[in-house]
């Protein structure tokens, strides 16, 4: 590797990994290179999602998003009725 770009505690929470070391550390006892390089791709995913907490309309009603999976481009809806459904971005909304 020529171009070593800083690898940030940050990258692994928005890419909602969990933070225990010992699943983001690399051999080196550092956070691992390849965070860096999911990151931006990760960003890309989350592009027209709602955030976490957003409040949206659905066609079953207006809701509150509950968690987002940027790879599967999918997310969770509480429903003000507390049903909670979920929502596929790959299909147009």
């Amino acid at each position: 590797m020529e171009d070593f770009e800083p690898v940030t505690i940050k990258m692994a929470k928005e890419q909602n990994l969990s933070l225990n070391p010992s699943k983001i550390s690399g051999c080196c006892g550092r956070l691992m290179c390849c965070l860096g390089y999911e990151y931006e791709n990760y960003n890309c995913y989350l592009k027209g999602l709602p955030k976490e907490g957003d409040k949206i309309k659905t066609k079953d009603g207006k809701g509150k998003v509950i968690s987002v999976n940027a790879l599967k481009q999918k997310v969770s809806v509480e429903l003000e009725d507390g049903k909670i459904i979920e929502l596929d971005y790959n299909k147009k909304q």
